[in-house]
């Protein structure tokens, strides 16, 4: 009896042990919400913009989901409720063969945000831009909120004022003369109270130091241990408004953003970090008071997204990446220079 129950115990032990062992691999075995929701972007993502993406969408979009911002957001608003839109084809015809290839991918929280390269050939109507059988390679970002791995927001901006640049297309006239510029809205807020907020739970980890820099970067009033005197990143690895300096340089005239607005003051939607990445999303506000690379001002309120993503050696701030909204920029601007300013005119007749 003896032996029986000592056999028996060790039998209990062993499984015991078994079942121990393999929940603490079934723990480290199952991915973070973080690295699920990652999976669930970046199989969208890839998804997008191609004919297998309605697909995708119905199983990992919520029946909720906004659209908080279209990847071409400037050419979908001119041509919307003109002769434009009823040309226009859907993404996946006008650009076929389009692939997307994620070149950044972090999360925190709810949030994951991306950078990526759209590459394609538009063989069909894009926007009312007609088909043009040229190849295009420009960049692209994202940001998304999820809930129970479902996606319930979509933030997009792509680099349209490359895309005209490539494609050789100016602006898609409307017969009715008028340029539609996208509304902004009331849908962020200033930067000093993000950081106030933020240093309000401080947390000992790289990720809040990371937000912490981003958030400082921008606020007008510093916290006591924000040392710099300029840029806070070492190398820029794109501006805001490459698209803009670059086509300065084509026809030689030079400027600066800089000089182009007063009164700037920017404003935080989300910030976020993991690891030795971050990214912040903002809009700047201001006036456009000066020229910009030729473009005479136009004393009109401009309202342009930015979204810029950080990488971090420990606590120091090593790349700095800009996407801003170009096209949208000088459309806010104007006037007949800003909105003719990416592609050459053909010479009149």
């Amino acid at each position: 009896m003896a032996t029986r129950r000592k056999t028996l115990k060790y039998m209990l032990s062993a499984a015991a042990a078994v079942s121990l062992c393999l929940g603490s691999f079934l723990v480290q075995a199952a991915p973070t919400q973080v690295e699920a929701n990652k999976a669930i972007v970046d199989r969208y993502l890839k998804a997008m913009g191609t004919s297998g993406f309605d697909a995708v969408r119905k199983e990992v979009e919520s029946k909720d989901h906004k659209l908080l911002r279209h990847e071409f957001e400037n050419l979908k608003y001119n041509a919307e409720g003109s002769e434009l839109a009823k040309a226009a084809q859907p993404d996946a015809k006008a650009i076929p063969d389009r692939t997307n290839t994620i070149t950044r991918l972090l999360g925190e929280g709810d949030m994951v945000a991306a950078t990526l390269k759209i590459k394609g050939t538009q063989k069909g109507n894009l926007f009312g831009i007609p088909a043009t059988n040229k190849s295009f390679e420009i960049e692209g970002a994202a940001v998304f909120k999820l809930a129970n791995g479902k996606i319930v927001e979509s933030w997009y901006m792509a680099e349209e004022a490359r895309l005209l640049r490539q494609l050789g297309a100016p602006l898609p006239a409307r017969k009715d003369g008028k340029v539609i510029v996208p509304p902004h809205y009331n849908d962020t807020r200033e930067f000093d109270v993000a950081l106030k907020e933020l240093m309000a739970n401080p947390v000992d980890s790289p990720e809040y130091r990371h937000k912490k820099l981003l958030l400082a970067y921008k606020a007008k009033t510093k916290p006591a241990d924000y040392t710099f005197t300029g840029k806070p990143y070492e190398k820029l690895l794109r501006g805001g408004i490459d698209n803009i300096v670059e086509r300065g340089a084509e026809l030689n005239v030079k400027g600066s953003h800089g000089q182009s607005v007063k009164d700037r003051v920017d404003t935080i939607a989300n910030v976020i970090a993991e690891g030795n990445q971050g990214m912040f999303q903002f809009r700047l506000n201001a006036i456009n008071a000066g020229p910009l690379y030729g473009i005479p001002a136009s004393n009109n309120e401009v309202h342009d997204w930015e979204i810029g993503f950080a990488d971090f050696d420990g606590d120091k701030w090593t790349n700095a990446w800009y996407l801003g909204d170009e096209l949208g920029f000088l459309l806010s601007i104007g006037n007949k220079e800003a909105i003719n300013y990416l592609v050459s005119q053909p010479a009149a007749k």
